[in-house]
């Protein structure tokens, strides 16, 4: 076989490997190493109520974010919904509803000034003439001091089983400085083994709780 030859085969064989690799990360869950990155350091770890997974989530400096293009929001909003199914946490109503907040300054803890949440809520029916919903509110603290937030059904529910898609930007302050932090999760109301297809409707719609 001639060095050519070879040479050919290497790159070929390079350019599967590149290409599987490629295919592999594209249809993976999203590391946990590109689940949360800090802007200057700060950063916002997110518990989703009794879920093991982390969320993936983005911080910005507020004037940062507010002015981002329709096209580098989008693609934020596309990153923190996840690559797969299953690649987000979700919110179990029936085993409980909050979501934990803890912000850092490199790797330590502070006190931001008055957090606010904003939650886009998604109509979990395609029968819900609202289809989005926003809330905003203060975040929340335990006797402990830390922060949370718990969340309620936000669409009208048609079935007897739902899921929402709920989109957050957890506004704070630090040293003077203004941050959005953003991320995704789902929430339900049906325990784990539940099978949606055994779905039925309501006789009378429940509007949301908020």
């Amino acid at each position: 076989m001639s060095k050519k030859t070879t040479k050919k085969i290497l790159y070929i064989l390079i350019f599967i490997i590149i290409v599987a690799g490629g295919v592999y990360i594209y249809f993976s869950p999203t590391p946990n190493f590109m689940r949360n990155n800090s802007i200057d350091g700060v950063k916002v770890e997110v518990k989703i109520s009794t879920d093991s997974r982390k969320p993936i989530v983005s911080t910005f400096k507020k004037d940062d974010y507010l002015n981002l293009s329709e096209d580098k929001l989008a693609k934020v909003k596309k990153k923190i919904s996840g690559r797969i199914e299953g690649d987000l946490p979700s919110i179990h109503l029936n085993e409980g509803n909050k979501i934990y907040f803890t912000f850092e300054k490199d790797g330590k803890v502070f006190q931001p000034e008055i957090p606010r949440v904003k939650i886009t809520a998604h109509a979990s029916s395609y029968k819900d003439d609202v289809k989005t919903r926003e809330i905003e509110r203060e975040l929340d603290r335990d006797e402990y001091g830390n922060y949370f937030y718990a969340t309620k059904r936000y669409s009208t529910q048609f079935e007897k089983y739902f899921t929402e898609y709920l989109r957050f930007e957890i506004y704070f302050t630090f040293e003077g400085m203004d941050y959005v932090t953003t991320f995704a999760t789902f929430q339900d109301n049906a325990d784990h083994g539940t099978d949606f297809f055994q779905n039925e409707d309501l006789e009378n719609p429940i509007p949301p709780e908020e």
